[in-house]
């Protein structure tokens, strides 16, 4: 007799006999003659993040190429605070936090690829313009990874069913899909 196959169903059973569960019955509520169905809707901003990523990228990359440090540090500083702050704004705390470590570190990392990598790429220029586009690159990688994962806001809200509304059934078809459901009226 092999085991094997029947280990997980004797786990399984051990663990439901250890921890048992129960079923609570519950009266059903009186029907209040209203019905409600939960509406979904998902709401792209990031056109806010990118109205702090561009110009802040664009201030530092001709600052840095014209050797004005003070600038190109202040024009960073913006490109990584700037963007939590918009999410922030929007009460989304994990992609602010995500969003300003990716902001910091991806941008240093092009920093850090700039000796190893940047010389073959571009040989004849000098190291400002290959350290302002290594960090370019790096904070733009940043800035699509903002705009296109985390900039999404996902609302619900309850959509009151009216009594003496009618149910018409609904068929659709396009060129990829088709739909059958219900539509209110």
């Amino acid at each position: 007799m092999r085991l094997a196959p029947r280990l997980p169903a004797m786990l399984g059973g051990f663990l439901l006999a250890l921890f048992p569960t129960q079923a609570i019955a519950q009266e059903p509520s009186e029907p209040t003659g209203q019905y409600y169905y939960t509406e979904y809707e998902q709401r792209w901003y990031g056109w806010q993040t990118l109205a702090v990523d561009v110009p802040s990228l664009a201030v530092f990359a001709i600052a840095q190429i014209q050797d004005k440090q003070a600038v190109s540090l202040g024009a960073l500083g913006i490109f990584v605070a700037g963007s939590p702050v918009v999410h922030a704004m929007h009460r989304r705390p994990v992609p602010a936090m995500v969003s300003g470590f990716a902001h910091l570190l991806l941008p240093l990392g092009g920093y850090a690829l700039e000796r190893p990598i940047m010389p073959r790429i571009m040989p004849n220029s000098r190291t400002r313009a290959r350290v302002s586009v290594a960090m370019t690159v790096g904070a733009l990688a940043a800035s699509a990874l903002d705009v296109f994962v985390f900039a999404y806001e996902y609302r619900e809200s309850q959509v009151e069913i009216q009594r003496n509304a009618r149910w018409i059934p609904q068929v659709a078809f396009t060129a990829t899909s088709a739909w059958v459901g219900w539509q209110v009226w």
